[in-house]
């Protein structure tokens, strides 16, 4: 199967989330289930926080034993400097219809009006209750089967969605009332610390008003020296106005950030990865042209947290994915619509 991009809208609304984001686990890992991976992803980034949630289901093989599904939920908060917890779980459960993952005492489930995410995560302190809402009609951007290494990776995202309820971690109530937010979610079979690396970023408006928005994604090769592919996706509402693919899309990182992750997840890695300055651009600029229209994305990052594993191919090194928090300014236009709009910004850099 080739590679292809599309969105996804639907008249009968209700049916778009149930019907596009359930879970492919039962499905595909039944059958093959060497190195399969899937998560879940959500993003709160507005007034002054991020708060990033994941839900993940990876394939691991010990010794001479079968492959197994082992969950994750991670959970990091940004309030001034990023903090959070990985936990891992023996094992899941998946609803008949594959729109409810539970682990533990946590759940995400997907319904009609959005995801719905509890957190119980006692050994770590956190607690938690939210909503992921999508517009009135929520359009999903999605890529299908492209290669990551050997192995190949199918996404889709819903770029803006509102967020309420309340997450209390580290002893810090974080109450949402219709904060912006951002989810995708990826399912696939690869190995992590093969020949990939990528960059993706989710730019939201500072002002709820403001309709615009922006995604963007770039693979390359394990030491990013080669771009196998890259796009840019820009949002008016709930409509995709405009994407940049490959040639049309530019981007150029300048300086260093010049300071130390504020947090490595799981803790100990800290003491395999160190606590040093990391290669954390100052600044990441995006630039696209078409015949649609014209764009440039100018994020600078304040700060970063770490997430951290072994890699599954060489057992001397690791992958760490790099959740980097910052202020975004998008200027363009697409069609006879201009804009000139400050946001806030989260990319993730995996390297590896």
């Amino acid at each position: 199967m080739s590679a292809t991009t599309s969105t996804t809208r639907s008249p009968a609304v209700p049916a778009v989330l149930p019907s596009h984001d359930f879970l492919r686990t039962p499905l595909l890992a039944t059958a093959r289930p060497e190195g399969f991976k899937e998560w879940h992803h959500f993003l709160v980034q507005t007034r002054g926080r991020r708060i990033l949630i994941n839900f993940s289901l990876m394939s691991e093989t010990l010794g001479a034993g079968p492959p197994r599904l082992v969950p994750r939920i991670i959970v990091v908060v940004h309030d001034g400097r990023w903090t959070g917890a990985v936990e891992r779980f023996a094992d899941a459960d998946v609803s008949a219809d594959l729109c409810t993952l539970s682990v533990g005492g946590s759940r995400m489930h997907i319904d009609p009006d959005g995801f719905r995410v509890v957190l119980d995560l006692p050994d770590r302190h956190i607690h938690g209750e939210l909503l992921f809402t999508p517009g009135r009609r929520p359009s999903l951007g999605r890529v299908n089967n492209q290669p990551v290494g050997a192995g190949r990776i199918s996404w889709l995202f819903v770029p803006r969605l509102t967020a309420t309820g309340r997450l209390r971690i580290d002893g810090v109530e974080h109450r949402l009332d219709g904060d912006a937010a951002y989810h995708d979610h990826n399912w696939g079979r690869f190995r992590w610390g093969d020949d990939f690396g990528w960059e993706w970023g989710s730019i939201l408006p500072a002002d709820p008003a403001d309709p615009w928005s922006v995604v963007f994604t770039r693979k390359t090769d394990r030491r990013r020296l080669r771009c196998l592919s890259q796009a840019l996706y820009v949002w008016h509402h709930d409509e995709l106005a405009a994407m940049f693919r490959d040639s049309a899309v530019r981007m150029e990182s300048s300086g260093l950030l010049g300071r130390p992750p504020d947090c490595t997840l799981p803790a100990p890695m800290r003491l395999v990865l160190g606590s040093e300055a990391s290669d954390v651009p100052a600044a990441l600029t995006i630039t696209a042209s078409s015949a649609v229209g014209t764009l440039e994305v100018v994020f600078r990052p304040d700060s970063h947290a770490r997430l951290a594993q072994p890699s599954e191919l060489h057992p001397a090194r690791s992958v760490v994915l790099s959740e980097i928090s910052g202020t975004a300014r998008v200027r363009g236009s697409i069609g006879d619509r201009g804009f000139d709009a400050p946001g806030t910004g989260v990319v993730e850099v995996l390297h590896g």
